[in-house]
């Protein structure tokens, strides 16, 4: 305890009470001065729960995710934000069998209201199918939000055709259609541009509506234009975890042997949009023919992700927009009605979903597509009559991988000694099918045998590789790229027939020479990207192209699996 003396002494006695006087001057001041900062101290105000969502240039939340809804675009993303989709599309038809495409997109936002993207297509169609488009676009959306009615943005298009025609659009003109005897020609390079336009109304309805114009550059140089537009409106307001609405698309499609009979087809029908987090959104879109050249149905169901955009503002989503208070901040507000209300957010620091160095495990399936055209059904007559003439009719299908397409699975580990770079071992294994024929014709017998085979194999292939990757901060995103060499085998079976005497089918003598499997020196490289669920789980997807000792060997990969972090 602190003692305090006063010594004696009259002047010291008449100071006494002037000393009294300003200890009970002080306090009083200091509350005054107390009072006074405490009605200008911050007070935290909370509201509702909200996932931050990414904004685009001041615009709602379902405006800034590239897809408004299946089959309509809508503004443009964040700068630095990254839009992942994997989008279904099947349609059934009045005749024939339906056709089913399948494209992965990925999208992201540049400064100054620019977007670019990547997207590729695939057809399954009969029985058959494959790779069928790649394509790049850009978009630019002309002003801030709600700085020009209705938004407009500039969308472009270049589509190049990297598969064969499996399933028209159009009929055939009368009297053509038939395909060469070398398979069917191949998916022509096109250009695309649309009017993208989206406008929020009071607050709950939302609206985007796209106009487009497609061209064919060769083949029968079809044309298409039309709209797709979709209104949606939440029902579930916390957070906007569900809408629906109603969606449609109208096409008027020809060739140039089609130009005064075009293909009307319009769809309509109902949308649903459901997001399991912030960032995740399922579209579902049963949409129904309303014409006679309609399919009878078009169902899209899409699955997207949105990440990034660090730099935009956050902004809630339409239901909680104008949502400021909860009721024990009313409560507050009405004891304190003088404080001076002010709202303070808390940042937390960044998470790091990738580590300097790390083991990376990574298992995953893959669909193989080649790089040729496919015949698998030559007629065995003409093959000995073409090969007697000096020009086998044999097609041009890949003399590796064996058919069109394969399906598979393999694995590789990495290690990454730093950040942005690892090395590792992978390894895959193909289910492969390849069409091949047994003929052997002796005229001094007379005989003729012929017969078709059929080559089942595993292709399988070991690689040593290096990977590139770039984790973006505050994101749970990792484009990378990676190039590889190693050794295939397993593939490579093949026919050669040989035939003396005249060129006629059944005058010559002709017997087949078998090939078996071979091995050959593979080089692959690709590119794709990984997105961290958790610090130690991810999901890859990756497009890549493997070269074998020449154009016919060579095959795409579409991959998708889990990474395991260590």
């Amino acid at each position: 305890m602190t003692k305090i003396r006063f010594f004696g002494g009259a002047r010291q006695r008449r100071l006494l009470p002037l000393i009294v006087c300003a200890c009970s001057v002080f306090p009083a001041a200091s509350c005054c001065v107390l009072a006074q900062t405490a009605s200008q101290e911050e007070v935290v105000i909370t509201a509702e729960e909200v996932p931050s969502v990414p904004s685009a240039y001041g615009a709602p939340p379902t405006f800034s995710r590239s897809r408004f809804s299946n089959a309509v675009n809508a503004y443009v993303l964040p700068p630095w934000a990254f839009f992942f989709g994997e989008l279904f599309e099947g349609q059934g038809f009045r005749h024939g069998p339906p056709d089913y495409l399948f494209t992965q997109e990925i999208e992201m936002g540049l400064p100054y209201r620019f977007n670019v993207a990547a997207e590729t297509q695939f057809e399954r169609f009969n029985g058959g199918g494959g790779d069928q488009t790649v394509s790049l676009e850009a978009r630019w959306a002309l002003a801030d939000w709600n700085k020009i009615p209705l938004n407009p943005t500039i969308f472009a298009e270049y589509k190049f055709g990297v598969g064969p025609i499996r399933h028209e659009e159009v009929p055939p003109p009368p009297g053509g259609g038939e395909e060469e005897e070398s398979g069917p020609p191949q998916i022509p390079n096109a250009y695309e541009v649309r009017l993208l336009l989206a406008q929020e109304f009071g607050g709950r309805f939302e609206w985007a509506m796209n106009w487009f114009f497609e061209k064919e550059n060769t083949g029968d140089r079809g044309r298409e234009w039309g709209f797709s537009q979709a209104l949606m409106t939440p029902i579930l307001l916390p957070n906007e975890r569900l809408k629906i609405g109603i969606e449609m698309e109208y096409k008027n499609v020809t060739t140039k042997d089609t130009r005064g009979d075009a293909v009307n087809s319009f769809v309509l029908g109902p949308t649903l949009a459901w997001k399991p987090t912030a960032q995740t959104r399922l579209d579902i879109s049963p949409l129904f023919g309303c014409t006679h050249d309609s399919p009878v149905a078009d169902v899209f169901v899409a699955f997207s992700w949105l990440f990034g955009g660090e730099r935009a503002e956050a902004e809630a989503p339409v239901s909680s927009r104008f949502r400021y208070f909860t009721d024990a901040a009313y409560a507050r507000r009405g004891k304190d009605s003088g404080k001076e209300m002010k709202q303070v957010a808390y940042v937390p620091p960044c998470p790091e979903w990738y580590g300097d160095r790390e083991w990376n495990v990574n298992l995953w399936g893959t669909y193989t597509f080649t790089n040729t055209e496919f015949a698998p059904n030559p007629s065995l007559i003409d093959i000995v009559q073409s090969t007697s003439e000096g020009g086998p009719v044999l097609g041009t299908y890949d003399r590796y991988i064996g058919g069109d397409h394969a399906w598979g699975g393999g694995g590789d580990v990495k290690y990454f000694f730093c950040r942005y770079a690892g090395v590792g071992v992978q390894g895959f294994a193909l289910d492969a099918s390849k069409p091949g024929f047994d003929i052997f014709e002796d005229q001094s017998v007379p005989i003729l045998i012929k017969q078709r085979i059929n080559h089942n194999h595993t292709v399988g292939a070991v690689l040593g590789t290096l990977t590139l990757r770039y984790p973006i901060p505050c994101t749970r995103l990792a484009p990378y790229a990676w190039a590889g060499v190693g050794a295939i085998f397993g593939g490579g079976e093949r026919e050669k027939l040989h035939t003396q005497g005249p060129p006629d089918a059944f005058l010559v003598n002709a017997q087949t020479e078998h090939f078996g499997a071979e091995t050959k020196v593979l080089g692959q490289f690709g590119a794709g990207l990984e997105i961290r669920f958790a610090r130690h789980v991810g999901w890859t997807n990756d497009l890549t192209f493997g070269v074998i000792d020449g154009p016919r060997n060579n095959f795409g990969m579409v991959r998708s699996g889990l990474n395991f972090a260590f």
